[in-house]
């Protein structure tokens, strides 16, 4: 029988609080006048009378509710002393019950366990580029059951594989009741004996993607299977795709976890690929040991032959290829890197992958806005630039720093483009090397590149 529904009403806590002036209780919006009815404004029609949503954020307030984010973020500025892991264990729970089958407005035109399987595919690659010495496995949860679709492993290739083929399976069954129902214990419960396996110098995490309003479990999940999650230091996190669910929203607050609602596809990709991909810090209150542990690691050589030999591809599987890794330990073969060696269990990675690991700890400063005093799109003429290379931003504080280009500058004005509104231009400066960058480099840099190229400019000038 279902264990939870949908979260229950804050009606007790809101009758309490006070109102602007203090005066009197606060009401609930849907109380207020019509004047203020949210419906009247957020919600229009288009020329041919489809109900669309509001005119939505512009491309600034994107980006500054990006920085906003950013800079919540950002324990290096706040000097605060964070402990993020190093190593990861992931599991990836996905609800594919009958749930999912149903369109939703929110998803036009697929239904919502296209959607997931979708921008599960981005996050695969994602989080192995933010993770390379991670490893991450998917749990799938359908009639009433839960099943491992791809074991926790560092092969990103075999997760593409598996959900491939959870594609090819759901768009065969055309009956909207195929899936059965959602049973969130079950999956908890499978993740968490598998990561109670796992090294303790590494964490230990659930991440949950529900699109039902139920759950269908063999007992109590808040008694039973919640305090073996807290024994083994098990962090669960939740994304509703529907509403929000009490069970889901205890389960992340006791574990230290997360809980969030989608809005959209662009929120479901932010919070999925943006939130989950960064190594969460440590939650010192909980008490967690802060010590630190050694772990062995070892660094294989590449050898090419001209006769195929066999290659450890995994822990069950072997291949005939010319090119391979070896270990430095036992002399096995392996076909790709990073991965734990099959023989003697030694984790075998690259320089580069520890250098990919270590850009969470030092982390890109978030970036101050500049105001602009100065109109860039009217002021081409006035303003002109010398042909001399831009090597700080003293010379030229309209031109990025990284990209080179004149901050502001658009395309040529066309008909189509007269009536359009402009977009309002924002530039912003490094904290630390005071060099001015456009908004589109001041995303790849603290997304992608996660330096600052004129930090890096300083240093080098400083060694020589």
């Amino acid at each position: 029988m279902p264990s939870s529904g949908a979260a229950p009403s804050l009606a007790s806590a809101a009758a309490v609080a006070t109102g602007p002036d203090g005066t009197g209780p606060k009401a609930h919006r849907w109380e207020a006048g019509a004047g203020e009815a949210t419906w009247d404004t957020a919600v229009q029609e288009d020329e041919d009378g489809n109900i669309v949503l509001a005119a939505s954020l512009s491309k600034a307030d994107r980006i500054r509710k990006r920085r906003q984010r950013l800079e919540q973020t950002d324990y290096s500025q706040k000097r605060k002393r964070v402990i993020r892991d190093m190593i990861r264990y992931l599991y990836l729970v996905v609800d594919a019950s009958r749930w999912m089958r149903t369109k939703d407005p929110v998803f036009p035109p697929s239904t919502k366990i296209d959607v997931t399987l979708a921008l599960l595919q981005e996050f695969v690659q994602e989080y192995y580029d933010q993770n390379p010495l991670s490893h991450l496995g998917f749990i799938i949860l359908r009639n009433g059951e839960a099943e491992i679709l791809s074991q926790l492993s560092s092969n990103s290739s075999s997760h593409v594989t598996a959900l491939d083929a959870l594609r090819v399976l759901t768009a065969s069954e055309k009956s909207p009741k195929s899936g059965g129902e959602f049973s969130l214990q079950n999956g908890l419960e499978v993740a968490g004996r598998s990561l109670g396996h796992q090294p303790r110098h590494g964490s230990r995490e659930i991440v949950v993607v529900v699109g039902a309003l139920s759950t269908c479990d063999p007992g109590n999940v808040l008694t039973e299977t919640l305090p073996r999650l807290q024994s083994a230091n098990v962090r669960v996190s939740t994304l509703a795709l529907s509403a929000e669910l009490h069970v889901c929203r205890k389960l992340a607050e006791e574990t230290g976890g997360i809980m969030g609602v989608c809005l959209d596809k662009a929120h479901f990709r932010d919070w999925l690929l943006g939130g989950q991909c960064t190594p969460p810090p440590k939650d010192m209150k909980r008490g967690i040991a802060n010590g630190c542990e050694m772990v062995h690691m070892g660094f294989p050589t590449r050898t090419s032959e001209d006769v195929p030999t066999l290659v450890h591809a995994t822990r069950d599987t072997k291949l005939l290829t010319r090119t391979a890794y070896v270990c430095p330990q036992c002399e096995a073969k392996q076909s790709q890197l990073p991965t734990d060696c099959p023989v003697c269990g030694l984790k075998l990675v690259l320089a580069p992958h520890l250098a990919r690991s270590f850009h969470h700890l030092f982390p890109v400063p978030a970036f101050n806005e500049l105001d602009m005093s100065v109109n860039l799109t009217s002021s081409e003429d006035q303003q002109p630039f010398s042909n001399s290379l831009v090597t700080n931003s003293k010379d030229c504080d309209l031109c990025c720093f990284s990209c080179l280009k004149k901050i502001g500058k658009n395309k040529r004005n066309t008909d189509k483009n007269k009536d359009k509104k402009k977009d309002e231009v924002l530039r912003f400066q490094c904290p630390d090397c005071c060099n001015v960058f456009c908004a589109d480099c001041d995303a790849y840099l603290h997304d992608t590149l996660h330096n600052c190229p004129g930090c890096l400019l300083n240093a080098t000038i400083e060694e020589k």
